[in-house]
């Protein structure tokens, strides 16, 4: 019987095994494995390279942001800008903002704010950042509509409803401003009305004096607002009925008080049906009987 050439064989007291043989499917087997293992450790690589480029980037961000907050971006000058009663130093204090602050921290629309309540005359404030290392502050100060009374004396009330100072006596050449029942006045906060209405027609009324050009206004007096009364020159009360187009009431009124009526002439002009009618009426002081009429 023929023996099995690769069956082990004893040699003394020791055994031997011939080396394996692999046919060309085994050693394709082999091969692909040896692929497979190569690739895997490349993306292993990759992906270990991928995180620590990651890192290495948040490391970067993280000191930059540190500087910024830290070393750069410091304030070295404050601009500040507009015409108001206020110094620079006054308004530079109420903004809180500091020569030597961080520019990013600082908070713009917070800033602005304060300076309109700590300075009531200031109606608007715009604060703004202007890089590298400088903050701007532009004032605007707020128009004076007039001067209502309030607790023991009178408060002053801007174009648009805010308080900007208390005062005793209503400062001079100041409209007296009546019948606004006021509930609460702060300097540099909005006034409040025990009834709101009376707020926007106190602004319909004043600003449309104000843009049509109707001076010498002494008091203005909503105490009903389908009565709203005007003092012009403490000699003509004008009488606008509702504010309802208010801004031809005022300038068909600028027009007869320039025209019709006589500067030495006191009296009343009824405006409160030139809307329908286009007719007002004056009511002289020193005449009796029935309203003559005045054209336009």
């Amino acid at each position: 019987m023929r023996k099995n050439s690769s069956a082990p064989h004893r040699s003394g007291n020791m055994y031997y095994a011939p080396a394996p043989t692999y046919d060309g499917t085994r050693a394709a087997e082999f091969a692909a494995a040896a692929r497979q293992r190569t690739e895997q450790r490349r993306k292993h690589r990759s992906r270990m390279l991928a995180v620590f480029y990651i890192f290495l980037f948040l490391a970067v961000i993280a000191v930059a942001v540190t500087l910024s907050f830290t070393v750069l971006f410091k304030i070295t000058n404050v601009c500040v800008s507009g015409i108001s009663r206020y110094s620079e130093k006054q308004i530079l204090d109420a903004s809180g903002i500091k020569r030597g602050d961080n520019l990013f921290l600082i908070h713009t629309s917070a800033s602005a704010e304060k300076i309109g309540q700590k300075l009531p005359y200031i109606g608007t404030a715009n604060v703004s950042r202007k890089f590298p290392t400088q903050v701007e502050i532009s004032v605007k100060e707020e128009p004076v509509c007039g001067a209502a009374a309030f607790g023991n004396g009178y408060i002053v009330i801007g174009e648009n409803g805010k308080a900007l100072e208390c005062a005793k006596k209503c400062p001079q050449g100041c409209i007296v401003l009546k019948g606004l029942n006021i509930s609460k006045a702060q300097p540099g906060f909005p006034v409040a009305f025990a009834n709101s209405s009376r707020a926007e027609i106190l602004r319909n009324v004043m600003n449309s004096v104000k843009k049509n050009g109707l001076s010498n206004i002494t008091e203005a007096d909503f105490s009903q607002p389908s009565r709203i009364l005007l003092n012009y020159d403490r000699r003509v009360i004008i009488n606008f009925g509702t504010s309802a187009d208010i801004d031809y009431k005022l300038v068909f009124a600028k027009k007869l008080l320039k025209e019709n009526i006589k500067s030495t002439e006191k009296g009343t002009l009824n405006m409160s049906v030139v809307s329908d009618t286009n007719k007002a009426y004056f009511d002289p002081d020193y005449g009796a009987g029935s309203s003559a009429p005045a054209n336009k």
